[in-house]
Parts: structure tokens; sequence; C-alpha cells
């Protein structure tokens, strides 16, 4: 693949270290000057200069600035692991949890969540490790669920998984080959770019607006690069917090349909009450729609388990690539799950947890109204929100200004897949929004 501007960058200054043409403890540059003497933005000097202190490079002082540092000689780790390492950036602040207010954070508080798992007594047979597709039993739960919402899914279409990353994995090594392209929304689902990376993939991002992503983008893109996978979110998406509307997801599907194209729909909030908008399955019937799902945004991040829908034939390759990789999923913990939807428990939580977002969701619109803050567009009453600020400003800088104070935020640059300007703006978490010091925060910012 051609090199972006900021491999570019990257491998220059990496090669000016390792040759001691920069000597150890020697300062680089401030972020403003790199950007002026290379030509670039302030954000791509961001992610080079996080890269050089990801490799060991570099090292960052608070207030400072950056200085160089000559790691010791170790295995060179290939380029496509250290491209995946260096978009998750992200990902490590929310699982090192340094923050005291994670407005960015991408889950709600484990208080909202379930607070004990239920006591369970696995049945004769399933102490093993399982069947390939996953439990019977919990698979058959699925199957009714989406039966409820109008679509005909038997337990043989569907897999289950370690979480609805595991699924993606799955995907991703069963139709990509290294140095194809796919299609992703842009702002996206940014775990799901280190992935793609990884498998050494050229990404590209389609528009996402109030109604979903840009057809005639997607058009164009799908023809250009004869794309075979379109990655997307039907309902409340991460960042954006907006559905796909009933024409945009027709005009999906009839691309899908003539540029012979697989949609892969990582909906985490199928089961959450009240999300307005269109799901692709439910017009496509998994013809070409591979749906994903996660018990981890209702239930606890803990509760490592996901499932995907697919056409019969899709499933059994992928359960058959599942089985290679991972022998199976947790039938424990599958006859958990399976459990709470039995009891009804889960209908109960997810109810409650629904009624919760709400509430703070009205809320901090409300609240962000008054500071003159409009959102991007109104979200689809899941989890998140998408901020835009003020166009003077770089939401890269807001975040470390806010991490100063002890405010974890989630800039929208780390939502794009490309290196294409945008405006600045900022995920928001609704279970999560409603801290006065993070209100504060913005009211400095103007």
């Amino acid at each position: 693949m051609a090199q972006t501007k900021t491999d570019r960058i990257f491998h220059t200054l990496r090669h000016r270290i390792e040759s001691g043409e920069l000597a150890e403890g020697a300062q680089l540059m401030s972020l403003r000057h790199a950007a002026e003497s290379f030509g670039v933005s302030k954000n791509i000097m961001v992610t080079v200069y996080d890269r050089l202190v990801a490799q060991g490079l570099a090292s960052a002082r608070q207030g400072a600035g950056f200085f160089v540092s000559h790691p010791a000689a170790a295995t060179a780790e290939p380029v496509n692991l250290r491209e995946a390492r260096d978009s998750v950036s992200l990902l490590h602040a929310q699982l090192d949890r340094p923050y005291k207010v994670l407005v960015g954070d991408g889950r709600p508080p484990e208080s909202w969540l379930l607070n004990a798992a239920p006591a369970i007594t696995l049945g004769s047979g399933e102490r093993g490790y399982g069947t390939p597709h996953g439990l019977l039993a919990l698979r058959e739960y699925i199957a009714g669920a989406q039966i409820t919402a109008g679509i005909d899914v038997s337990p043989a279409q569907i897999v289950t998984t370690f979480g609805a990353n595991h699924a993606l994995d799955l995907v991703i090594r069963r139709f990509t080959r290294p140095g194809e392209t796919v299609l992703v929304d842009d702002p996206g689902y940014y775990p799901l770019f280190a992935k793609l990376k990884l498998a050494g993939l050229s990404v590209i991002g389609i528009p996402r607006g109030p109604r979903g992503p840009d057809p005639d983008a997607l058009q164009r893109a799908a023809e250009h690069h004869r794309a075979r996978l379109f990655f997307t979110q039907s309902l409340a998406q991460n960042p954006t917090g907006c559905s796909i509307d009933l024409p945009t997801a027709h005009a999906i599907l009839q691309i899908a349909e003539r540029r012979d194209m697989l949609v892969i729909d990582d909906d985490p909030f199928i089961d959450l009450p009240g999300v307005s908008g269109t799901r692709l399955a439910c017009l496509d019937q998994f013809r070409r729609v591979i749906q994903i799902g996660t018990y981890s945004k209702i239930l606890s991040p803990s509760l490592r388990s996901g499932y995907l829908i697919a056409d019969t034939e899709i499933a059994t390759s992928l359960a058959e690539l599942k089985m290679v990789l991972t022998v199976s999923s947790s039938v424990f913990t599958e006859r958990m799950i399976a459990e709470i939807i039995r009891s009804r428990r889960y209908e109960k939580l997810r109810g409650q947890l629904a009624k919760r977002l709400e509430r703070e969701r009205e809320e901090a619109i409300e609240r962000l109204s008054g500071l003159g803050m409009p959102l991007f567009a109104p979200p689809a009453s899941g989890l998140y929100g998408w901020l835009p600020l003020p166009g003077d400003l770089d939401d890269l800088d807001v975040a470390q200004q806010a991490a100063a104070q002890g405010i974890f935020l989630a800039p929208g640059t780390l939502f794009r897949p490309g290196e294409t300007h945008h405006g600045p703006a900022l995920r928001l978490n609704w279970s999560r929004v409603n801290d006065s010091r993070f209100y504060s925060f913005l009211r400095g910012l103007r």
C-alpha cells in the first residue's frame, strides 16, 4: 500500500533517531513547528509523535514536549501490527481508567449494568467445549428476537462469539486479503480501523450524515475500489448516535446488490428499546447483510459474549473458522446469558438502561444548548452523541487540556479512518456526560 504522510514523516524521524542523527535526550520540535516544517496539520504530527512514543523512540514530558529515546534492540514487529496498535490509544485510556470524569468512555457505568451474575446450573453434556456455532439455547433466544423484529432467522444462521470484536475478526479473516480495499463509516468505530490495518487492508471512509452513510459516496467508492465489504452501523451509530433512515437503507442495499458487496452491520444497540432507525437486515433478510451483536453494552463489558447472524452458508463457514481459531466460545458465559434472558431479567435491565439514558440525554442536550453548543444531529436514543466544536479549536488539543484536569474526552479525529481534515468534534457518552466539571471545562473553551 502507498505510504501516507503520517507514515513518511514517522519513518523519516525514526531513521534520524536510529541512525544517531537525533541524539538520546534531544528535544524534538514542538508540534506546531514540526507541522510547519513538514507542511502538514498538527493532528498528523500528534499521530507521528504518539507512534514514536509507542515504539520507545521518544518520551513525552508534561509541559516540556517530546524527547528522543534509544530503546534496547529487540525483534522488529510487523508494520501492520505497529499501525494497528497506534490507532487504539483511545481504547488504552478506557481500559487503564486514569481519569475522574469519563465523558469519552465507550460504555455505561458498571453501576448501571448487571451488578451480580445469577447462579446457573449447566445441564449434562454442557461442560465441554461446546459446538462451533455456540450454545443452542442462546441462539434460539437470539433467533426469537429477530423473528419478533420481522426477520426470519434460524439458529443455524447464528454463531456466538467472544464479543462483537471477535465477530469482526472472523469476518475480516474470512472475507479479506492483504492489499484489498474495504469501506467504513466516516466517522466510525475506531477499533475496527485498527483491525483492518492489522490485516493489511486499505480503508476508505464513507461520509456519515444524520441519515446514515452517503449513498452517492458509497456508490463511487464501491465502483472505483471494487470493494467487497462495507462496515457500518444501522442504529445509534458509534460515534454520531444517528441511525440509518429507510431511504438510505434501501440505497445501501441496492448498491451492495449491484456491486456484489457484503454489508457488515455491527450494531451493539439491537436490543435497546426506543432506538429509532432502520436495520438493514429488516430489508435484506441476511442475503447480503452480516449482523453483529453484543451483550457488553446492556449487561456488562466483562461478559465477553456476542454473536453474528448471516446466510446459513456464510454462518457455517464462520463457525468453522471460529473452531480453528478458538475451538469454541464460552458455554458458561452463554448459559448465564441465556438464563438472564429466560428469566426475563434481560428485558427488565434493557428497559431500565433505556430510561436512564433518556433522562441523562435530555438533561445533557439542555445543558449543551444553554452553552450554545448544538449537536451534529438529534441522537437516535442510543448511548452516544456527536458534539461539533468551534472551528478554531483542535479536538486533540482540547482532549489534552481536559486530561490535565482529570477529564477523559474522545476527540472526533480518532474516529476518522483517514487524514482528511474535518471539523473538530467530541463523542459524548450520555451515561457519563452530566458532570459539572465537564460543563465548566466547556465554558472555558469559548
